[in-house]
């Protein structure tokens, strides 16, 4: 089957979260949502699946992203999820409260995604998700790391996503944590190295 006959489009989506769906074999693999009218079903990757069953709930608000898989000539597509969030924010804010612009003081909101396939966590990745722990515990509660599935590329691994700038990284190390979230999060990281000035004076 030639290449162009499936398409993989990276999307983005806010909605509410609906309920889990269970494969043939009754396995609860896909996470139901609503946008405005419409209503999705994507896979879930299985390091995701047993924190979102714990901590979501009919009703709740999530951030979604990953991508939709078109297959051009069966006429069929199916969505793949890389990234599921629970939004919280209390109804007033959603309604009323503007975006942060540019350069604000507001701390950024942020996910760093870090794949947790076999192949990547040979080359490295669970010591790339400590590091990236260790760094993120002086950071803002609105930046966290979070382990997915495969990013596809694995002999370069490991892979890293810095969200909200969908910013990919391959062949990431421990050592070059500090510099990759001072370029996505400066802000942040700029909170960070005036604590650090103030406790050491």
């Amino acid at each position: 089957m030639s290449k162009l006959a499936k398409q993989r489009i990276p999307f983005e989506s806010e909605g509410r979260f609906l309920g889990f769906l269970p494969d043939k074999d009754g396995k609860l693999k896909y996470l139901r949502w609503q946008a405005g009218a419409e209503v999705f079903a994507g896979k879930i990757p299985k390091p995701l699946r047993s924190e979102l069953y714990r901590s979501l709930k009919p009703g709740d608000r999530v951030q979604i992203a990953g991508e939709r898989e078109v297959d051009l000539l069966k006429g069929r597509e199916k969505w793949v999820l890389c990234h599921v969030v629970p939004v919280q924010a209390s109804p007033v804010a959603a309604m009323s409260s503007p975006k942060a612009a540019p350069g604000s003081e507001e701390a950024r909101k942020g996910v760093v995604l870090v794949c947790q396939k076999s192949d990547c966590c040979r080359r490295g990745a669970m010591a790339v998700i400590q590091a990236l722990q260790a760094h993120l515990a002086a950071y803002p509660e609105t930046i966290r790391v979070q382990g997915v599935g495969c990013m596809k590329d694995c002999k370069r691994g490991p892979n890293v996503v810095f969200l909200p700038d969908k910013a990919r990284y391959s062949g990431v190390s421990p050592q070059g944590i500090p510099a990759l979230l001072e370029r996505h999060f400066p802000i942040a990281s700029l909170q960070v190295q005036q604590v650090e000035t103030a406790a050491s004076s």
